[in-house]
C-alpha cells in the first residue's frame, strides 16, 4: 500500500521563496547557456529566437519539475498532455540539440532544488565546452577548402585548371566528377589546401579566367567564396 500511495503522493510543499529561487536559478543558468552558445558559434549565423528558447526552456522545465514533484502519475499525465504538441522546426545542427538538452538538464536540476548539481554540474560543463572551443576541437585544419567548379568539356580542359591548381595549392585531392545541365558542363570537386600567401580570391579569379569556366565555388568551414 505504501508503494501505491507513493506513486500518487502530492507535490511536496514549496514556499514562495523556494519557487522564486528555483525559477530564477533556472533563468540564470539558461541565460548563461544561451550566451555560451553565442560565444562558441564564432562566425556562424546564430538565431536569436533559439537563444531565447534556451533561457525559456530552462525556466519551463524547472516549473514542470516542481509541478510533478514525486508523483509518477502526474509525470505520465504530463507526458500524455505534451504528446499532442507537434514540433515542426527542423534542427539542422546536432550541436543545437546538445544545447537544448543542456538547458533541459539545468532546468531539471534547478526545479528539484538540487542547487549543488545545478551550479557545479553546469559550471563544469561550461568550463569544458569553453576549453574545447579554445583548442578548436573537431574543427577542420586551417586552409582546407572544398573547391567545386563547372567547366565546358573539351580535350584540354584538365590541363587548363590543373596547372593553376599545382601553382597555387599545397595539395589537391579530387572527390568527384559529374556532368550537369544535361551534359553541357562537367563539375569537378576537390579538397584543396592553399599555399602560404595565396588568397581565396586569387584562386577563384584565376580559375574563373579559364575559357569555358561557368562557376567556381570555394567552401570553407566558416565561410564561402563564390564566383
Amino acid at each position: 500500500m505504501n508503494f501505491f500511495s507513493n506513486l500518487t503522493s502530492a507535490t511536496p510543499y514549496l514556499s514562495a521563496e523556494q519557487v522564486l529561487t528555483n525559477i530564477l536559478l533556472a533563468f540564470v543558468l539558461g541565460f548563461i547557456i544561451a550566451v555560451l552558445y553565442r560565444i562558441t558559434s564564432h562566425h556562424k549565423a546564430t538565431n536569436p529566437t533559439f537563444m531565447l528558447t534556451l533561457a525559456i526552456l530552462a525556466m519551463v522545465v524547472a516549473l514542470v519539475m516542481m509541478v510533478i514533484g514525486n508523483s509518477v502519475a502526474r509525470a505520465f499525465s504530463l507526458v500524455g498532455a505534451l504528446s499532442i504538441i507537434r514540433f515542426r522546426t527542423a534542427v539542422k545542427d546536432t550541436r543545437d540539440i546538445a544545447y537544448v538538452f543542456f538547458a533541459l538538464a539545468a532546468g531539471m536540476a534547478a526545479g528539484i532544488g538540487n542547487y549543488r548539481i545545478a551550479l557545479y554540474g553546469v559550471g563544469l560543463i561550461i568550463f569544458l565546452l569553453v576549453l574545447l572551443d579554445f583548442i578548436r576541437f573537431g574543427s577542420a585544419p586551417r586552409g582546407v577548402y572544398l573547391l567545386r567548379f563547372q567547366l565546358i568539356p573539351t580535350d584540354t580542359d584538365d590541363e587548363s585548371f590543373k596547372t593553376i591548381l599545382s601553382r597555387l595549392l599545397v595539395s589537391h585531392r579530387q572527390l568527384a566528377v559529374r556532368t550537369v545541365r544535361m551534359g553541357q558542363y562537367v563539375e569537378h570537386s576537390f579538397l584543396v589546401r592553399l599555399k602560404r600567401g595565396v588568397t581565396e580570391r586569387t584562386l577563384i579569379s584565376q580559375l574563373s579566367a579559364i575559357e569555358g569556366m561557368e562557376r567556381v565555388v570555394l567552401l570553407a568551414e566558416e565561410g564561402q567564396e563564390e564566383a
